[in-house]
């Protein structure tokens, strides 16, 4: 009935203590703001929704018009009714909007099923006062009555239904949380939320799957997030190539690829012996799943650098025989030792070397290929060898105290790396990886020390060259009192060199 034409909304909101034409002008105001505000949220996703907004409006249209219809009473409550219902429907989609905003916080993925299971319950609510307080209809035999209906719907909605009890299962007692990494069936991706009806899934492929709640309930489920994720690969090796050193490469491979855990410590198992080889299963653990191909992909790749570097075979199931007249490479053999003296001259330490000298050191040299991501050293480690970058770049590490490494320099040709510990057996300083494929010219101390024997003298050239240049670096380093710095490394760096390679 109407009650000197303040309609519900008006008595709420307080609009009753004011006059009639200061209520019209009031809702009038609020309506358009509303309606520009819903407009202009029409296409984004912001803190609030547009729906928000209409709602509002909505609201203050029906109130607006409302006192209109006063005389036709039923016209009147309606509106009325109307106008109560969609304002407290847009409190409940702003407290909504609010709470989505603060499980978005930091996160890409959550569900959202009991939030639309609460959002139901409290607009049934609104619904059931509104028709008790404006029409007189009692709650509870409207229940009663809804409630006799319901099991006429719920036959034609079995499967709804079903999907949206599932769903609080998953919610209650979740074998998941937003973000993991999970199968179900032949479906592996990311969850991105449990709804009313379905859970969302997006694949590796970005595909979007919508998955039944029940069909996840009542299957097998597997987490791939909840701790580390075994993978595997398999690799014939040669079998001529002992199973004992063969482990040792592919571990080495693992241990220097970043995203493969030391703990639990990957597996090399010898398997099986198949056409002139040796096949081996390689289990490794990563932290992410998310990660799983690429680092799967980065052990394929690298364990065929490391492989073909250490002249192993990976015997393939074709044979191909070749008859060719012999080919001699004389020419070829003197243009590839002129490349490696040409290479050598890069080196501070045997620019002034002869030829005949450097020549000494040729048949030692060998040339390897990295592949990007792969580490050539490591930091701490001892080492025997002397890397000249021909091709690519590399980055250099250093580890800091809190354990974690950061660059500090990048290198590419014509730059050499590792010469103190080839020379004085100093641990490496520096970790170096590959950032592309990188091709590298080893020298070795076998080269050097037949090099010392032979002509002395290019000894205590090379000596006195590579002090030198570690005396300046240590006084660089140390700049306060850096002579007698200098003086004291020089010396060290000569009694190694004499030391290692047995120089008198």
């Amino acid at each position: 009935m109407p009650n000197q034409g303040f309609t519900p909304l008006q008595h709420v909101v307080g609009f009753s203590l004011i006059g009639r034409d200061e209520r019209f002008t009031v809702e009038l105001i609020l309506l358009l703001f509303t309606m520009a505000v819903g407009f202009a949220l029409r296409r984004r996703h912001w803190l609030l929704d547009a729906s928000t907004f209409w709602m509002f409006a909505v609201a203050f249209g029906c109130d607006l018009i409302a006192p209109l219809t006063e005389r036709v009473v039923f016209v009147w409550q309606v509106l009325g009714a109307a106008a109560s219902v969609a304002f407290f429907w847009a409190i409940i989609l702003l407290l909504m909007n609010l709470a989505d905003a603060g499980m978005r916080r930091g996160r890409e993925h959550f569900s959202t099923i009991l939030r639309d299971v609460v959002t139901f319950g409290l607009f049934t609510v609104i619904v059931l006062v509104a028709l008790w307080a404006d029409f007189g209809v009692n709650p509870v035999s409207l229940v009663v009555t809804f409630g006799a209906a319901s099991v006429v719907v719920g036959l034609g909605l079995q499967e709804t239904l079903g999907n949206i009890f599932s769903g609080l299962t998953l919610q209650l007692q979740p074998p998941f949380t937003a973000g993991d990494w999970v199968k179900t069936g032949n479906n592996v991706g990311r969850v991105q939320g449990v709804r009313l009806r379905s859970t969302a899934i997006i694949t590796r492929a970005n595909e979007r799957l919508e998955i039944p709640n029940s069909v996840i309930s009542k299957d097998v489920l597997v987490n791939y997030s909840q701790n580390a994720v075994a993978d595997e690969i398999s690799v014939g090796i040669a079998d001529n190539v002992a199973p004992n050193r063969a482990r040792d490469v592919i571990l080495r491979v693992l241990h220097d690829l970043p995203h493969v855990l030391p703990h639990p410590p990957p597996e090399v198992l010898a398997w099986e012996y198949g056409d002139a080889s040796i096949r081996y299963r390689v289990k490794f653990w990563i932290s992410e799943f998310a990660l799983q191909e690429e680092v799967h992909a980065d052990v394929v790749a690298n364990l065929w650098y490391a492989l073909r570097r250490h002249a192993m075979d990976i015997p393939g199931p074709t044979r191909t025989i070749e008859l060719r007249q012999p080919v001699h490479h004389h020419a070829g053999e003197a243009a590839y030792e002129h490349e490696i003296i040409a290479a050598f001259r890069e080196l501070y330490f045997l620019r002034e070397l002869p030829d005949n000298e450097l020549r000494m050191i040729v048949p030692s040299v060998q040339i390897h290929q990295f592949g990007a991501r792969e580490v050539l050293m490591r930091q701490g480690e001892e080492g025997e060898t002397l890397y000249i970058i021909r091709r690519g770049t590399v980055e250099v590490l250093l580890k800091g105290a809190d354990g974690h490494e950061r660059r500090v320099n990048t290198l590419s040709r014509p730059a050499f790396i590792g010469e103190m510990a080839l020379f004085t057996g100093e641990p490496r300083t520096a970790t170096i990886r590959a950032l592309s494929d990188v091709e590298v010219l080893e020298l070795n101390r076998d080269g050097f020390t037949r090099l010392f024997k032979q002509h002395p003298e290019a000894a205590t050239a090379i000596t006195e060259v590579v002090a030198e240049r570690q005396a300046q670096n240590a006084a660089e380093l140390k700049r306060d009192d850096g002579v007698q710095q200098a003086t004291v490394r020089r010396h060290w760096v000569i009694e190694r060199i004499r030391t290692i390679f047995d120089l008198d």
